[in-house]
C-alpha cells in the first residue's frame, strides 16, 4: 500500500476510515444502514491493509511478526503481489 510505504495520497476509503475513527462519526448522516452501499466494508478493509503495512514498518523484526501475527505478513505480501501485477 503506497500510502503507508511511500507516503502517497491515501485512497478515499482510508481517508473516510480515519475521519470516522477520529470524529466517532460515519461519513454520511444517519446510521450504519444510511451509508453508501459497501462503503463501511471498504473502509474497514483498506484500514486493515494500511495497519498491516504500518506494522511491517514499525521496526519490529519480520521474523517476530511472522511468528506472532502471520496474517499481517500474508496480507502485505498479497497486496505487494497485486501491486506488482498492476504495475506490469
Amino acid at each position: 500500500m503506497r500510502c503507508a510505504r511511500d507516503k502517497a495520497p491515501a485512497p478515499y476509503e482510508l481517508r473516510m476510515a480515519w475521519q470516522a475513527e477520529r470524529w466517532s462519526a460515519l461519513p454520511d448522516a444517519g446510521g450504519l444502514l444510511d451509508q453508501q452501499a459497501g462503503l463501511i466494508s471498504r473502509m474497514a478493509a483498506v484500514a486493515n491493509v494500511y495497519n498491516a503495512f504500518e506494522a511491517i514498518q514499525s521496526g519490529k523484526s519480520i521474523v517476530q511478526i511472522a511468528n506472532t501475527q502471520p496474517q499481517i505478513l500474508k496480507t502485505v505480501r498479497a497486496i505487494e503481489r497485486l501491486e506488482g501485477e498492476l504495475d506490469g
